[in-house]
C-alpha cells in the first residue's frame, strides 16, 4: 500500500489484485492489469505522482501506467520463475531502482532502459535512495548501501547477533531503521547505513511493516494485529488501539503526514488514522517473544512516592484488566482493560492522588488472575 496525497492511495495483493481510492480511502475501485498472465502475487507500488504508477510482483515482474491506471505496459517478466520483485523506489518519473533476488534494476528513463546489477544477497526485503547516487537495501540480517547509483554495494555491518529478517526498511532523511521479522531489537543509523547501534538492547521489537514520519515518530506493524508506536526514534515502543477481531500481519503502512495515515495486512482489510493513532493506555512494550506464562511481577521502586513501573507478562491474546484496589477491595483506578497481545509489557502508574499507604495491584481475565502489594509513602 502507498499514498501519494491525502488522497490518492494504492494498494495490491495477491492474484493480481491492485486497487485505488481518490478520497482518502472511503471507496477503492478494481484496477485491471496485466500481472496475472505473471503470477499475479502482487509485491509492491509506488505512486510517482497523480499520473505515473510503478508495481512488483512474483516471477520478476514489473509493470507501469503513466495514466492513473487506465492502461498499463510490462517492464520486466519472466513466466515460470521462482524469483521475484520485492520492492521499488523511485526519485522522480524517470529514475528509480526495482530489488529483486540477487539482483537491482535500475531505470533512468522512466523504465524504457533497465540496467541490471547484481546484489551480493538473495533473500532481499525493501530498497530506499535519499538521491540519485545514495541508496541502501535491506535483507535476511543485512543492509547493503549503494553510493553510484547502485552499481555497487557493500555491506553496512548491522550487529545482529542472530538470525533476523528485514523485510522493510525505515527511513527518514539520513536516519534508518530495521528490525527482523522474527523478532529481535532494533537497529537505527543516523549517517544513512555508515554505522548501525542496537537501540532496543535486550528487547525483542520485530515488524513486518515500518514506517517513519520523522526523526521521532516511527510504527512497527507486527503479527496478531499488532501495531506499536515510538515518538523518541525507535528506543521505546507503545501499543496502539487496532482490531481485536483479526490476528493478521501488518505488513504496509502509509502516513503522509504525523496524522494522517493507513496500513494494512494479510486480513485484506485497510485501516486509516486521523490522529497519528491511539495509546494503549501507555503500555510499554518490552518484548515481543511467545512468552511461557502469565505473570505480575512486583512494581518498581516500592515503596515509592508518586510514580511506579507495573511490569507482566501475558501468554495468550485476550481481554485483560490491570487494576488498583484499597485494603478494604474497593478499586480505585483502572490502568488497563483491553484486548492485548502475548508479549512481555510494563506500565508507569501514577499514583499522586494516593494518600500515604499500602495498596493492592491486579491483572486478569476471565480465567487468570494474580495479584501484588504496593506502599505509597508521601
Amino acid at each position: 500500500m502507498n499514498y501519494w496525497n491525502d488522497q490518492t492511495g494504492w494498494a495490491v495483493g495477491d492474484a493480481g489484485v491492485v486497487i485505488k481510492t481518490t478520497n482518502g480511502g472511503n471507496t477503492w475501485v478494481n484496477i485491471p492489469n496485466p500481472s496475472a498472465q505473471y503470477g499475479g502475487l502482487m509485491w509492491s507500488i509506488q505512486p510517482v505522482d497523480s499520473e505515473v504508477v510503478y508495481a512488483v510482483a512474483g516471477y520478476d515482474f514489473i509493470m507501469k501506467t503513466s495514466d492513473g491506471g487506465n492502461n498499463w505496459i510490462v517492464l520486466s517478466g519472466r513466466p515460470g520463475s521462482i524469483t521475484a520483485f520485492k520492492s521499488l523506489y523511485f526519485v522522480n518519473r524517470d529514475t528509480g531502482w526495482f530489488l529483486g533476488s540477487y539482483k537491482v534494476f535500475r531505470t533512468y528513463d522512466g523504465g524504457v532502459t533497465l540496467d541490471s546489477f547484481y546484489a551480493p544477497w538473495f533473500e532481499n526485503g525493501d530498497i530506499y535512495f535519499k538521491d540519485i547516487n545514495t541508496g541502501v537495501f535491506c535483507g535476511t540480517g543485512r543492509a547493503f548501501k549503494s553510493t553510484d547509483g547502485g552499481e555497487n554495494w557493500f555491506d553496512t555491518n548491522v550487529p545482529v547477533i542472530a538470525y533476523h529478517v528485514f523485510m522493510k526498511l525505515g527511513h527518514f532523511e539520513n536516519n534508518l531503521w530495521v528490525s527482523g521479522i522474527n523478532g529481535g531489537p532494533v537497529f537505527r543509523s543516523t549517517d544513512f547505513g555508515d554505522t548501525w547501534i542496537n537501540i532496543t538492547p535486550g528487547r525483542n521489537i520485530g515488524a513486518y511493516g515500518i514506517q517513519f514520519t520523522n526523526d521521532s515518530t516511527g510504527y512497527f506493524g507486527r503479527g496478531l494485529h499488532n501495531l506499536i508506536k515510538t515518538t523518541d526514534g525507535g528506543f521505546n515502543w507503545q501499543v496502539q488501539q487496532t482490531d481485536t477481531t483479526h490476528n493478521n500481519l501488518i505488513t504496509s503502512l502509509s502516513f503522509v503526514n504525523d496524522s494522517l495515515g493507513w496500513y494494512c495486512g494479510t486480513s485484506g482489510k485497510i485501516y486509516k488514522t486521523t490522529t497519528g493513532g491511539q495509546w494503549l493506555t501507555a503500555i510499554e512494550l518490552n518484548s515481543s517473544e511467545m512468552p511461557e506464562g502469565f505473570e505480575l511481577r512486583q512494581n518498581y521502586p516500592n515503596p515509592f512516592n508518586s510514580s511506579t513501573k507495573i511490569a507482566f507478562t501475558i501468554k495468550d491474546r485476550g481481554h485483560y484488566k490491570l487494576e488498583v484496589y484499597s485494603i478494604l477491595g474497593k478499586t480505585l483506578d483502572v490502568i488497563i482493560d483491553r484486548t492485548i497481545q502475548p508479549g512481555d509489557y510494563s506500565v508507569t502508574y501514577d499514583a499522586s492522588h494516593l494518600s500515604s499507604g499500602v495498596y493492592f495491584y491486579r491483572l486478569y481475565s476471565d480465567e487468570l488472575y494474580k495479584a501484588r502489594k504496593f506502599v505509597v509513602l508521601k
